[in-house]
């Protein structure tokens, strides 16, 4: 019973952490324009589907990281301009088609299950001493 307790508690304080990032992502994917970016720097390979590279973008003078995977190295190369989705003030850029969504509607559903399992387990172990 304190297992699960525990595990609750962690996903709902972890959650409570990962949830401010998420939402500036959600705040770019609403409130943002498409502008063209240039690519600066393309890792030498961008082989795998599971691991992440990062591209650097800039966009008025500015350097914006972003991860990437899969084949896009051998689509894109250095100095090509390229559509970006970009809120002013905001260190994030997405792609156009990018979603950030889901991400944020998993992670408060993430959270409220953990302190459901959490305040469950705990009545649980109160009733029980009683």
């Amino acid at each position: 019973m304190k297992f699960l307790f525990f595990a609750g508690l962690i996903f709902f304080v972890g959650s409570i952490f990962l949830i401010p990032s998420t939402y500036e992502k959600l705040k770019v994917e609403k409130n943002g324009s498409i502008v063209k970016m240039r690519i600066e720097q393309l890792p030498k390979t961008c082989i795998g589907a599971r691991v992440n590279y990062n591209v650097i973008y800039s966009y008025e003078g500015v350097f914006y990281n972003k991860s990437t995977r899969g084949n896009f190295c051998q689509l894109h190369s250095v100095g090509e301009m390229i559509d970006m989705k970009y809120l002013n003030g905001s260190e994030i850029v997405l792609r156009p088609n990018e979603s950030a969504m889901i991400s944020f509607i998993s992670l408060a559903v993430l959270g409220f299950g953990g302190l459901l399992i959490s305040i469950l387990q705990w009545k649980k172990s109160r009733s029980v001493k009683r």
